[in-house]
């Protein structure tokens, strides 16, 4: 016990100081020695949690509860477990245990109720998806409603007019109900989107690959706009475990968002960069484009929220939510007149074999 909590020399006035804090904090903390398959610390609070769970105190009994965690231990495979849950009645209860990587011999339990905050987390979920849910009618229904306007305000002109208006001025009516109708076929289109990719499946794709295909598709655009665009992929972030048809959304709205961005810019360029970054691929995507505005960049989540003349304002939106989907995350930082910086943090995928080729995109 005693090599596990040493006192600093500073504290060498308060003998048993450290004993006494893990002894009263609220969370529960047990230190099992394997060696001796002895209990050699367990506060309160631990206690309590036992008891709740109906396991005795001894070691027997908590490493039976715990032994598959302990195992790996055991077997020098990790230094940390994952966070797990356990639930006992209507109580759910959250543990970690953390061991020496250099001794084996001592593991540390560290167990807390998680009930109570899973539930508060629940009801904040729920809100903010009820808000978003609301958001999302309101701007369907602004994004509907004023095309069905337009078009009902040019069909009751007509309809009192057909006979006296030349043919030039009944077209022009006629082309203004298409052109609102087909504001309304976009928009739907976008909806319809949100459906596409509902159940991500992912597998390892080789970016390097995908970035090779992407390009050649792409290269078109960024010619004719004077684009220069920069990739490079580290060999050791080549492969990331992601669905290849929601990669494909992401990157291309990504990119066009830039070359709206890079219009009308000096030396317009974009650079791609794949780097390790342990557990995941750090993939950025920068433009030297206009930036966007710090009164605006709060906004650019929110469903409908758009500054394109003929943008529907969910790229971004239905991006996050099928990273969100993959395990990964989207971060954008930006300067007004500089650029932007589009983060995206991949689980990266460990391919041994050679010959396997990158996920094709569909055409």
């Amino acid at each position: 016990m005693k090599e596990i909590l040493q006192e600093t020399p500073q504290c060498s006035e308060h003998p048993g100081l450290f004993s006494e804090v893990l002894s009263a904090i609220s969370t529960g903390i047990i230190i099992l020695d394997l060696e001796e398959e002895a209990v050699c610390f367990r506060n309160a609070y631990a206690n309590s949690i036992l008891d709740q769970v109906r396991a005795d105190s001894s070691f027997p009994d908590i490493y039976d509860l715990l032994r598959d965690e302990i195992s790996d231990f055991k077997n020098g495979e990790s230094a940390r477990s994952q966070k797990k849950k356990i639930r006992y009645g209507d109580r759910l209860f959250g543990y970690t245990l953390y061991g020496s990587e250099v001794k084996r011999r001592y593991v540390a339990v560290f167990i807390q109720d998680i009930t109570d905050q899973l539930r508060l987390e629940a009801i904040d979920e729920a809100s903010e998806m009820m808000h978003n849910i609301g958001f999302l009618f309101s701007g369907i229904r602004h994004e509907i409603g004023n095309p069905i306007n337009s078009i009902k305000m040019a069909l009751t002109v007509l309809r009192k007019n057909v006979n006296r208006f030349p043919v030039e001025e009944v077209e022009k009516y006629f082309d203004r109900i298409f052109g609102e109708v087909a504001k309304m076929e976009v928009l739907l289109k976008s909806l319809k989107t949100f459906n596409l990719f509902e159940k991500p499946r992912p597998t390892a794709v080789d970016l390097q690959a995908f970035f090779d295909e992407f390009i050649r598709l792409f290269s078109m655009d960024a010619r004719k706009k004077n684009v220069k665009v920069d990739i490079e992929i580290s060999q050791e972030a080549r492969w990331v475990n992601a669905d290849v048809r929601a990669m494909q959304h992401v990157i291309m709205n990504i990119f066009a968002n830039a070359m709206d961005a890079l219009e009308g810019r000096p030396d317009p360029s974009l650079g791609v960069r794949c780097q390790p970054g342990g557990k995941v691929v750090v993939l950025t995507i920068s433009d030297n484009g206009c930036g966007i505005d710090s009164q605006v960049k709060g906004d650019i989540f929110k469903p409908f929220f758009t500054t394109k003349k003929d943008g529907t304002g969910l790229g971004l939106m239905l991006s996050r939510k099928l990273l969100t989907q993959m395990n990964c995350s989207m971060e954008i930082s930006s300067k007004h007149g500089t650029g932007t910086t589009v983060t995206l943090l991949l689980p990266n995928a460990t391919v041994n074999d050679p010959d396997i080729k990158g996920c094709p995109i569909d055409h």
